[in-house]
């Protein structure tokens, strides 16, 4: 997250989309001394928050000053269908292994869509996707537009169709789109659902079915 307190905005940082070439876009007008970024404790008991993926509700609950201060600034978010962005989260939670197994994984596309498919089907659990930061960036993509049911920022702009930047109050602050987060060679032009076979496109319906919902994105149908 970013918030500048002198433009009066707040870039919310909704993991794959793009959220990184955007923070280091917008860090020049962060005037919180990166205070929303990195892995923290945020209270006595050392619960720890990813905060550069913090959420609306996260933030109210554990920065509630910060959160009242940007009650009238100008809030945005990216958003990506839920299937590329999942295939790129998986990607991204691989780095928490060594750099070998990561790159064994991803070097052959047959294991790389069926350790996804294995995930889908058995990790993506609430509970532990909403408690665990290491999992940030499965958690739905709502509540990092949301709270308590209703939308939080003012502008939700859709990775696949950069047009609603340039028409929108954050292109004065980030001009241009920033490109969606892939892996390279066999993802460089997204991911083929497809491969993941039908339990594990049935459990990221169901797991991501509000995203599909609010934010149009085509659900496959299994």
């Amino acid at each position: 997250m970013i918030v500048s307190d002198t433009e009066k905005f707040v870039f919310v940082h909704n993991p794959k989309c793009g959220g990184m070439s955007c923070h280091n876009t917008l860090l020049p007008y962060d005037t919180r001394d990166n205070q929303f970024f990195e892995w923290r404790p945020v209270n006595e008991a050392g619960k720890i928050l990813d905060l550069a993926h913090v959420t609306p509700f996260q933030m109210r609950k554990f920065f509630p000053r910060a959160f009242a201060d940007v009650a009238d600034y100008c809030k945005f978010t990216f958003v990506r269908d839920p299937y590329q962005r999942f295939m790129s989260a998986v990607s991204q939670h691989l780095k928490l292994g060594t750099p070998q197994m990561r790159n064994a994984i991803l070097s052959d596309p047959a294991t790389f869509y069926s350790v996804a498919a294995a995930f889908a089907v058995s990790a993506l659990k609430p509970d532990a996707v909403q408690n665990d930061h290491k999992l940030v960036h499965f958690r739905q993509q709502r509540n990092f537009t949301n709270i308590d049911g209703r939308l939080w920022v003012d502008h939700v702009i859709h990775l696949e169709h950069p047009d609603e930047l340039s028409n929108s109050p954050a292109s004065k602050w980030l001009p241009e789109m920033a490109e969606a987060n892939r892996t390279g060679g066999f993802a460089s032009k997204g991911y083929d659902i497809s491969r993941l076979g039908t339990a594990a496109i049935a459990a990221l319906n169901e797991f991501y079915a509000e995203d599909f919902k609010q934010f149009s994105y085509s659900v496959v149908e299994v």
